[in-house]
């Protein structure tokens, strides 16, 4: 095995070269700064097809995809770069982006610990950054896969892509077609019992739901202006109906059903510049636009009863990002920049039952918000084994919700950041953050919502403030047997406006502001080589996290978790290269979801998700084949959702029933095949 001697982030002027030191059996260097590099050597004698598998085998890291749905790119962009930078895209989710990055094309992974000058950490501790080959090169894939059901349906899903790349010109063009199941399609029962126990009625449930969706995306990058110009698109289509039927077994009660239909348009256009400045800046421009159209409707039908619901919606964001990147020294760093958006929903619901129209509050509402950030970053390393980062992100916003009662509030919160990274030896890493976040609202959640299928109605809210909170984080990061790695973390967040339900003077609920909440979360993260134990090339990777939290809740007045957070969560997958890294095959298991509930205001939820396990293995007969199967869900896991009904607020009115419902998914098979041209 050779040595990589490598760049961090060619094209950036700011990055730091990497010292051609030998590696300890990794196929990896480790230079000073904590970043790691792993050359083709690492994932080229393997059957991983893109740099999604490849990311997800890099030991001691995370794959983190980010938050599309969040409002700005300030740290939603996932936690991997390419070529040094973030996808200038939010709708084409990071995941998707690195599926379609074949093996082929990629040069070398940086895993980044702690920060490295000219690197934008998008304010994570960790980060993975791609770095794609600059060789003259075109590549032609069609990517065919799908799930079979143990009903014999099929849904398949098929890509046709087109790359090419010499230097830093690229295209890339691309079509997905989709016609699947979502793990919604289910069979189950559903019981109801009053407060004494006694049988009120046992139905059978049949859950359907089938998704169609069409993507069509481009990429394009060019030299221009004196720097590089990336600009990408995307607009898609999306289908989706589903259903619930019900069938009386015992007890009183009706036959019914459920059906929704979701029809939505998304497009999507975005830039990234990037141009040095001398020989220590470096300036970047991203600019961002997307819209939206979305029209729901909803019907129930049991027995007599009719209730339906209907929903359309227009949503849009603007996006401008400038960043100025400037070292003063190998030991200081600086960094600055913006970000201006405007964001707009405009949403119209109706509510009717047995025909007759029902007001809801906010059912027509217009919500718009003009957002500004400045934000300064200065990284210093006094000595060698030591990091500092410090940052501040000052964020304005004007928010206006145009509903039942016009509102229009403006806020100011500033952001601090400070992480410390230590490294006591060539193995080790310590980090410490300190940092303030303020949540982004949802707006939605200033909107009225249904469930036909619960019956349950939620009223818009356009009072709600974002959540702050003060995080509290130490990690601690060892590297063993070459390729392993143990990541212990210990994090405490304290919470001001925590949201979740509150009641409404009308009798409805709604999204809510209820007071402070703190939670402590421990979690690890691990990487077991198998080498040093006799079995080559075979590794575990397993995650575990345990969360407390605690808010006072709005009725009862007694402390309680946070809604829907799970307690314990953790996974492990086995994977194995065998045959020279022409064929892998492995197991992964989930621990499940112990039970988490939700707090409405007459109801009370609790979720629990049965343990998870299945099996795969892929096949790579040549550079240019891939092959895949997968059975899933092998012991045909349960998802359990209880529900306690009230007459009216939990706290003061009797229980009128207790609801279980049991869905199973069943056994299904995941296939694969990848074909390059």
């Amino acid at each position: 095995m050779s040595a990589v001697a490598a760049a961090i982030c060619p094209g950036t002027v700011l990055a730091q070269p990497l010292p051609t030191t030998q590696p300890e059996a990794t196929h990896a260097t480790t230079t000073q700064q904590g970043v790691i590099v792993y050359g083709p050597e690492f994932f080229s004698a393997t059957a991983l097809a893109t740099a999604l598998e490849v990311v997800q085998r890099l030991p001691g890291f995370a794959l983190d995809v980010g938050n599309g749905d969040a409002r700005g790119l300030a740290g939603n962009t996932g936690n991997v770069l390419i070529d040094g930078k973030p996808p200038a895209s939010k709708t084409d989710g990071l995941g998707e982006i690195l599926r379609r990055i074949t093996v082929a094309s990629i040069a070398r992974i940086e895993l980044i610990r702690g920060g490295a000058p000219g690197i934008d950490m998008q304010g994570r501790a960790v980060i993975a950054n791609i770095i794609l080959k600059r060789t003259a090169s075109t590549e032609k894939l069609i990517d065919l896969q799908g799930y079979a059901y143990r009903d014999g349906y099929i849904g398949p899903d098929l890509t046709m892509q087109y790359t090419h790349r010499n230097g830093d010109a690229r295209e890339e063009i691309s079509i997905e077609g989709v016609s699947d199941r979502t793990p919604g399609t289910a069979y189950g029962t559903r019981t109801r019992r009053d407060a004494a126990g006694s049988l009120l009625l046992r139905q059978k449930l049949d859950l359907w739901d089938h998704v169609r969706n069409l993507v069509a995306r481009g990429l394009l990058q060019r030299r221009a202006g004196g720097g590089l110009l990336t600009v990408n698109g995307r607009i898609d289509y999306l289908d989706y109906p589903t259903s619930q039927a019900t069938t009386l077994l015992a007890g009183q009660g009706n036959d019914g059903r459920n059906e929704d239909l979701t029809r939505q348009w998304k497009a999507e256009l975005g830039a990234n510049w990037t141009r040095t400045l001398g020989a220590k800046g470096e300036v970047e421009l991203i600019a961002l636009q997307r819209l939206g159209q979305l029209r729901y409707t909803s019907s129930a039908v049991s027995g007599d009863f009719f209730a339906g619901f209907g929903s359309r919606s227009k949503s849009g964001e603007s996006i401008v990002r400038p960043i100025l990147r400037y070292k003063l020294n190998p030991a200081l760093s600086l960094e600055g920049g913006g970000e201006i958006a405007y964001n707009f929903l405009d949403n119209r619901t109706d509510y009717s039952e047995q025909g007759v129209p029902v007001a809801l509050p906010d059912a027509k509402v217009f919500v718009n918000e003009v957002r500004g950030e400045l934000f300064g970053l200065a990284r210093w390393q006094p000595i060698r084994r030591l990091t500092i980062e410090a940052g501040m992100r000052a964020e304005v916003s004007r928010i206006a919700a145009n509903g039942d009662t016009p509102r229009s509030r403006s806020f100011f919160y500033p952001k601090p950041r400070v992480q410390l990274t230590w490294r006591p030896g060539q193995r080790d890493q310590v980090r410490l953050r300190i940092e303030r976040t303020v949540s982004q609202l949802d707006f939605n959640d200033f909107v009225a919502a249904t469930e036909n299928n619960l019956g349950t109605v939620r009223a818009g809210n356009g009072g709600l403030v974002p959540e702050r909170a003060l995080t509290l984080e130490a990690v601690y990061e060892h590297r063993f047997w070459g390729k392993g790695a143990l990541e212990l973390s210990a994090k405490h967040e304290a919470t001001r406006d925590v949201i979740d339900y509150i009641p409404l003077p009308d009798g409805f609920d709604a999204a809510g502001n209820i007071g402070k909440g703190t939670r402590d979360t421990l979690s690890s993260n691990l990487t077991l080589p198998f080498d040093k134990i006799g079995i080559r090339n075979a590794r575990l990777r397993a995650n575990a996290a345990v969360v407390r939290s605690r808010v006072t809740d709005p009725l009862t007045r007694e402390r309680r978790r946070y809604a829907n957070e799970i307690p314990v969560t953790c996974s492990a997958t086995f994977s194995h290269d065998i045959f020279g890294g022409h064929f892998t095959y492995g197991a992964h298991a989930s621990c499940g979801s112990r039970p988490y509930h939700l707090y409405r205001i007459a109801e009370y939820r609790t979720t629990e998700i049965e343990p998870l396990f299945e099996i795969f293995g892929q096949w790579k007969p040549n550079k240019k084949l891939t092959l895949r199967l997968d059975l899933g869900n092998i012991n045909n896991a349960a998802r359990i959702y209880d529900r306690d009904i009230y007459a009216g607020p939990r706290n003061r009115t009797p229980l009128l029933y207790r609801e279980r419902r049991e869905q199973r998914r069943g056994q299904y098979l995941y296939f694969q095949i990848r074909r390059l041209f």
